[in-house]
């Protein structure tokens, strides 16, 4: 799996004015603290899934877009339910645990996904937190818990 961004926000609304957007994109990325959900902004992430490749189940406290450009890709829910995608597909993502896998052996996925941040989702009064699985600790915590 390859990930690339190439654009973030990081207040709503966003200020182009003498290209304070770009100047903050450009600050944030050279960090190398960006999660998987930029806080109170937005994230533009391209992602390439391997043949055969299957993500860790994972939530975000985001609001996820994700449409599929090439190839085809199944989604898998914790509930058990499992969706396929096929190019210019789209799925979004309301705060849910799921997984992604590239059923092919042979062809690459891609993938485009725009996230945003947002308040967490109260199930039985209790706020759902941000799990990325087994990248724990390989990837940066999103920070933007409340």
């Amino acid at each position: 799996m390859a990930f690339s961004v190439p654009f973030t926000t990081s207040i709503f609304p966003v200020d182009m004015n003498g290209n304070a957007d770009i100047a903050t994109h450009d600050k944030r990325i050279a960090s190398s603290k960006l999660g998987i959900v930029n806080p109170g902004g937005t994230v533009l992430r391209y992602v390439d899934f391997a043949p055969g490749f299957e993500s860790m189940m994972h939530r975000t406290q985001s609001l996820d877009f994700g449409i599929v450009l090439e190839g085809s890709i199944e989604l898998i829910l914790d509930s058990g339910e499992k969706r396929q995608l096929f190019r210019g597909d789209c799925c979004i993502q309301r705060g849910t645990n799921h997984a992604w896998r590239n059923p092919s052996d042979q062809e690459w996925v891609r993938v485009v996904y725009v996230l945003q941040d947002s308040n967490p989702v109260h199930i039985q009064g209790k706020p759902l937190k941000e799990y990325l699985g087994r990248s724990a600790g390989e990837l940066p915590a999103s920070g933007n818990e409340r």
